[in-house]
């Protein structure tokens, strides 16, 4: 287990032109606010290109770019905010892309043929044999799993990296989370059963949020995670080598993982001190029942602001 990876702070995007001859075809509005929480066409074509950036700057770390790395797979691509803009990768990288949302793939089946893209389930597995790529990456995406969720994928993950690979992968850390502990207090709310379950499990879950009832499975909704939760069980699956804070998009943390290059056995769960790993808002012991309910709804409300936050940090 890694117990020194660098942590680094990135404050800003790089400029990114607008000009009508830079922009190819764009997906539709609704696609656009599935994978950017915003239909704005400007915030999807200059997030996706900030994403990228974010990437190439986590694999400097290891000394690599994308060039390196023959096969690469964006798992969660949606409609393509970031494949959009490595047509140049691939013309020398074989491209994959793959997300739960067969809408999405649709459109990027259809305009972005430099990458093969599927839909995959909600579980695995991947319709890739074992060792298939050299990198796997994502921007938001065990954001929104379950512990149990999170656990499949990160085992499929490892299944599909070859023994000495990459993966680049966001959570919503310390940043995100204590925007959303600020707005719930803001709004005359009590996060304390948030801040206790964050404290104790490292993973919050929150099942009644801004997604439910939206376009996505109901098993798709908001986690938070805690730095040292992922130090203590992510390592489980990967070598740690670099936890970036505010890496991606200067909100969600990013983490450069690698598949350990001898073929070692996942190794078991440590013990957490609660005894619940992911919870629902409100739903600490005790909670009086109308406190759980106007947590709920807060919670509904507060996760939406924040959505809107991430928005502007580049509009």
């Amino acid at each position: 287990m890694s117990r020194d990876p660098r942590v680094r702070m990135t404050r800003s995007l790089p400029t990114v032109s607008m000009a009508d001859s830079d922009v190819p075809e764009l997906p539709d509005s609704h696609l656009r606010e599935r994978v950017a929480g915003h239909p704005d066409a400007g915030w999807f074509w200059k997030s996706g290109a900030g994403s990228v950036a974010n990437i190439h700057t986590m694999l400097g770390i290891a000394g690599k770019s994308f060039t390196d790395f023959p096969r690469a797979l964006e798992f969660g691509c949606g409609c393509g905010r970031m494949l959009l803009h490595l047509q140049e990768v691939g013309k020398t990288v074989e491209l994959y892309g793959t997300d739960i949302d067969a809408e999405a793939i649709a459109w990027a089946q259809a305009h972005i043929p430099w990458v093969r893209c599927s839909v995959n389930e909600g579980l695995p597995p991947l319709a890739f044999p074992d060792g298939h790529f050299d990198l796997v990456f994502n921007q938001s995406v065990f954001t929104h799993l379950d512990e149990r969720y999170q656990d499949a994928w990160l085992a499929e993950l490892r299944r599909v990296v070859k023994p000495g690979g990459y993966l680049v992968l966001s959570v919503s850390g310390e940043h995100p989370f204590g925007q959303l502990v600020q707005a719930h207090r803001d709004a005359g709310g009590n996060p304390e059963h948030l801040l206790h379950e964050y404290r104790t499990n490292g993973i919050v879950f929150i099942e009644d949020d801004g997604w439910k009832g939206g376009p996505f499975p109901d098993f798709y909704h908001s986690t938070f995670h805690a730095p040292w939760y992922v130090f203590q069980h992510w390592t489980r699956f990967f070598d740690l080598k670099a936890y970036v804070v505010r890496g991606s998009l200067d909100f969600q943390d990013y983490l450069l993982l690698r598949r350990p290059a001898a073929d070692v056995p996942v190794l078991p769960a440590k013990p957490t001190a609660g005894t619940s790993a992911t919870a629902t808002a409100g739903a600490a012991a005790g909670a009086p029942l109308s406190a759980r309910t106007d947590s709920r709804r807060l919670s509904q409300r507060v996760l939406r602001g924040v959505k809107r936050r991430l928005r502007r940090l580049v509009g």
